[in-house]
């Protein structure tokens, strides 16, 4: 039995991914996948980058890498900026998704769907909605399909498939698209992120399981990087830290 590390969302959180790294080392895995966004939102989007080239062996492209290379808003253009031309190009460089069997099961992890990481499948969506992320133009339906992209863990099962969304290591969600304000959630929003045990690569049906892990990180710490980094979007960003909340109609990201 092999276990893997699935990451997701990190989002230039070199704090949280730090801590993640970290508790993925003291368990023994060697193994990492990444289901995307390794920048915007957060302070140290080169140093995320650098990390995740060398610990990640295999890394699908999101939504906010595609924003950094493209996006023409300042937020976005700060990333671009920071990241430099080598690492740009090897974001834009990236698959979209792959494919991978795992105990018998072809497991398919993308960021947001296979073909379109703008396609948004929330976890409160409908069955129908949801069964879209099994769709595939070739006829290779997968049997699980592991994504990242909106930073809620959970795992659902409807017609003999499964669904499984990573959460996010660097910008989790707790209460989405709330404009009053909330209590500070500092203490305890914490880094997510999932993992497989099964055997690796094998078409032999046999034991195959799921955990959900949450490591703990100092938030103040990532606050302060970005502070002194003159993080773009400072003030949103503090408030998704320290509230696990996004504010509606937020056009910077």
């Amino acid at each position: 039995m092999e276990k893997i590390a699935i990451i997701s969302d990190v989002h230039s959180n070199i704090t949280a991914f730090k801590a993640v790294v970290e508790d993925i080392a003291k368990r023994g895995i060697t193994r990492i996948f990444c289901a995307g966004d390794l920048v915007l939102r957060g302070s140290s989007p080169a140093e995320v980058v650098d990390i995740a080239k060398e610990k990640c062996e295999i890394i699908v492209k999101g939504n906010a890498d595609e924003g950094a290379i493209n996006g023409t808003i300042p937020h976005k253009i700060w990333h671009r900026e920071k990241l430099g031309k080598e690492r740009i190009e090897y974001l834009a460089s990236l698959p979209m998704y792959y494919d991978f069997y795992m105990s018998g099961s072809l497991i398919r992890m993308f960021h947001a769907s296979k073909n379109d990481t703008n396609f948004r499948v929330l976890d409160f969506a409908s069955v129908e909605e949801k069964m879209q992320l099994f769709d595939d133009e070739n006829g290779v339906v997968p049997d699980i399909v592991i994504y990242g992209d909106i930073h809620i863990q959970y795992m659902q099962k409807f017609y003999n498939k499964t669904i499984i969304n990573i959460g996010s290591v660097g910008n989790v969600v707790e209460n989405l698209n709330h404009d009053e304000t909330i209590e500070d959630m500092s203490e305890t929003l914490q880094a997510y992120y999932t993992i497989l045990e099964g055997e690796y690569n094998s078409k032999k049906r046999s034991s195959l399981s799921v955990q959900f892990i949450r490591v703990p990180y100092d938030i103040n710490t990532e606050i302060e990087i970005a502070k002194k980094n003159n993080c773009a979007s400072l003030d949103n960003y503090i408030l998704e830290l320290t509230t696990g909340m996004y504010r509606k109609n937020k056009k910077e990201h």
